[in-house]
């Protein structure tokens, strides 16, 4: 009660103490004699009761003003205050005059989710600590700029640095090259970043980083128009019905190598959209088609034309599907048409699981399985170790091949706990009879490691990138 009143008590007290104040000191003598001299004004005693409280109201307004003042300041650092990291947060970003920069470049930490799965969110928040400081000091002192996280495991700054791109590159290098410490525990991180210089700046950097969270390979991107029309889900509607048409939604193919042999293996189809001389990736279609509707449309195309592609070859490859491809009537009904249709081609095909972690109905992928192997096919399940927990459910589909999560792979250098979850995968692979496929390897020193831990094969820029049919059998 004292404190919630505080300052009212206070105005009573000076009220009680002034009032005396003025009267020991002849002031209500002096204001008697001027009232006297005013009497026609009504003027008398109470006027020294009127002057003590004007004072103390005059002295607890400019109490409250500083109060307030005050208040709004702590509010103010508080509401512009990222709690966990201690970096100016999204409001306090959103404040700056975007105009006198050149640039707003925004970056993010690669699967940081795989480090909220497997450390748990109150050690994964000391990591994104740890991985904030040290970002803000290589942004400090290479481009002399304030960090802000916006949210999650993204963090944005301004910049009027020339050579941009230049720039970029050496801080994620500089950065890339230190290893976090947690719990006797090394961690490599790697980031996307995208920038733009296009008004509205912030937005149209999140359409760049949003397009560089999805990309298959890491890089730093520019918001351009390509990327725009990308990320517009009318125009992409237009792209992929204009692709249906003209037939140009189409594979490409990326190699498997054998990590004994060192020799290609087979090739995964990947699916893309032709526009001239541009192949636009999933990321940029999958959402918009299967708002529409039309993703169904899109695996139909992708087997026509990977079928037509293999069929005077003897090349092995593998086709990727859904959980939703197989329990739509119409895909299901013509997957088994086209295996029919070309049983030797069928005997070289894998197939792959995506997204197994999201299967309603097990029983429905068991069945779908058998009849598949039925005509010689084999089974692989995509990125196995990122949200797979019923391991029981992976022995009963018997798979010929489980891809290892690429965020897994790409954070296996200095890493034991991924090391070891890659040891126990390989390990249940062999005692199951299961190849095992590492996907992203872009580097030698990281297929190094992967030909040490026993996986069979390897996938990545580092062998080979995705390219057309032609390209490959020329």
């Amino acid at each position: 009660m004292f404190k919630k009143n505080f300052d009212e008590i206070i105005l009573i007290c000076i009220i009680v103490v002034l009032a005396p104040l003025l009267i020991y000191y002849n002031v209500f003598e002096n204001v008697y004699t001027i009232t006297r001299v005013y009497e026609k004004y009504n003027f008398d005693e109470l006027f020294v009761i009127f002057l003590s409280m004007l004072i103390a109201v005059a002295f607890y307004a400019l109490k409250k003003y500083s109060d307030l003042k005050n208040i709004k300041k702590e509010l103010t650092l508080i509401h512009e205050t990222d709690t966990l990291t201690s970096l100016k947060n999204r409001n306090a970003f959103l404040n700056y005059d975007e105009e006198k920069y050149k640039y707003v470049v925004l970056l993010n930490i690669i699967d940081f989710s795989v480090f909220n799965k497997y450390l748990g969110f109150e050690k994964a928040d000391k990591l994104l600590v740890l991985i904030a400081q040290e970002l803000q000091r290589i942004i400090k002192e290479n481009l002399n700029e304030e960090l802000f996280r916006i949210y999650g495991d993204e963090f944005a700054f301004y910049s009027n640095e020339i050579n941009i791109k230049h720039a970029l590159r050496r801080i994620r290098l500089l950065f890339e090259k230190r290893n976090f410490i947690l719990d006797d525990y090394e961690f490599t991180v790697h980031l996307n970043f995208a920038y733009s210089s296009c008004f509205p700046k912030y937005l149209t950097a999140v359409s760049a980083l949003h397009f560089a969270r999805n990309s298959i390979e890491k890089s730093i991107y520019k918001y351009t128009e390509d990327i725009a029309i990308q990320h517009n889900s009318l125009k992409m509607l237009d792209a992929l019905k204009k692709g249906f048409s003209q037939k140009n939604i189409i594979p490409v193919y990326q190699a498997i190598y054998d990590n004994k042999s060192k020799s290609i293996y087979k090739y995964e189809a990947l699916a893309r959209i032709k526009q001239n001389d541009t192949l636009l990736t999933p990321d940029c279609f999958i959402d918009v088609a299967k708002k529409f509707k039309l993703y169904h449309k899109i695996t139909k195309d992708i087997i026509e034309h990977s079928f037509n592609d293999f069929k005077d070859t003897s090349d092995e490859f593998s086709i990727n599907l859904s959980y939703i491809d197989i329990i739509n009537e119409g895909t299901n009904t013509y997957i088994f048409k086209m295996l029919n249709a070309y049983p030797n081609v069928a005997k070289r095909l894998t197939i792959e699981f995506l997204e197994t972690e999201n299967i309603m109905d097990y029983n429905v992928l068991l069945k779908f399985t058998e009849q598949i192997r039925a005509f010689g096919t084999k089974v692989a399940l995509d990125d196995f170790g990122s949200g797979y927990s019923n391991w029981n459910n992976i022995l009963k589909l018997r798979p010929d091949f489980i891809k290892i999560d690429g965020s897994l792979i790409q954070n296996l250098l200095n890493n034991k706990d991924n090391i070891n979850l890659i040891k126990l995968i390989v390990q249940f692979s062999k005692m199951n009879n299961i190849k095992t496929v590492a996907e992203y390897v872009d580097n030698e020193e990281l297929a190094k490691l992967i030909n040490i831990l026993g996986i069979d094969y390897s996938q990545g820029y580092l062998y080979a990138q995705p390219q057309e049919r032609h390209l490959i059998w020329k």
